[in-house]
């Protein structure tokens, strides 16, 4: 039986390719997030039901058929080969050549960024809602436009109001990044399943996988109540 040891560069490339999925996916859905939030909130008719039609379609199917659909899409509109087929190699930490990025782990990371902003986005219309009426009403009586407000206003306090529930998002979605698995996407779960495939040591593998990503959870967990006992708005 084959010990686990000399694979353990393969966990680590996968373990960074799933942080790397996450930061990606992470501030792509906090940007997209924010834009969506505010478009809903603030929209008129007609971007209020383009931003909800997002949100709603994403929340609501699978976030293994959005990645399916997503990474196959290329192949559907039969994208030429010299367009989907490249792809960057660089060295690990160990000397060995790793592909960190082509078309499918683009695709994925671009999925779970979407999937990703729609949660993000109730969050922080859920923050946008809490405001109160009077915040709007005095920014108007001292001359302000509606992007003034949202600007100096309403954002900085939705933003952090928005931390203790985006929290949620932000811990889960590393373990979101395991169904990058299931396109091929060499993440820690499949670098994972490739070491068990090895050595049949599927107990101790898996095992290490999950005190890995829950340390990791409870990390991230830590610092983002750092933070918001940092940047609370106080009494609220």
């Amino acid at each position: 039986m084959v010990g686990i040891g000399e694979y353990y560069p393969d966990l680590v490339s996968g373990f960074s390719m799933t942080m790397g999925l996450y930061l990606f996916a992470l501030f792509l859905g906090l940007g997209l997030g924010i834009v969506l939030a505010i478009s809903r909130h603030y929209g008129g008719p007609i971007v209020t039901r383009i931003s909800t039609g997002f949100i709603e379609i994403m929340r609501g199917t699978p976030l293994l058929a959005q990645i399916l659909l997503i990474t196959i899409l290329p192949y559907a509109l039969s994208i030429p080969a010299e367009y989907t087929s490249w792809q960057i190699i660089v060295p690990d930490i160990y000397g060995i050549e790793r592909v960190v990025l082509n078309t499918r782990i683009l695709l994925c990371a671009l999925a779970l960024g979407l999937n990703s902003a729609a949660y993000q986005a109730e969050y922080f219309r859920g923050a946008l809602s809490s405001l109160s009426a009077g915040q709007t009403l005095a920014a108007q009586s001292i001359g302000m436009t509606k992007r003034q407000e949202i600007r100096y206003i309403a954002l900085p306090q939705s933003l952090r109001r928005a931390i203790p529930a985006w929290s949620n998002e932000a811990v889960y979605l590393p373990i979101y990044t395991s169904v990058a698995y299931i396109v091929g996407v060499p993440e820690f779960l499949s670098a994972a399943t490739l070491v068990v495939a090895r050595t049949y040591e599927a107990l101790l593998v898996y095992f290490i996988t999950a005190v890995i990503f829950l340390v990791l959870v409870s990390f991230i967990t830590l610092l983002l109540n750092r933070i918001y006992e940092r940047i609370r708005i106080p009494g609220v």
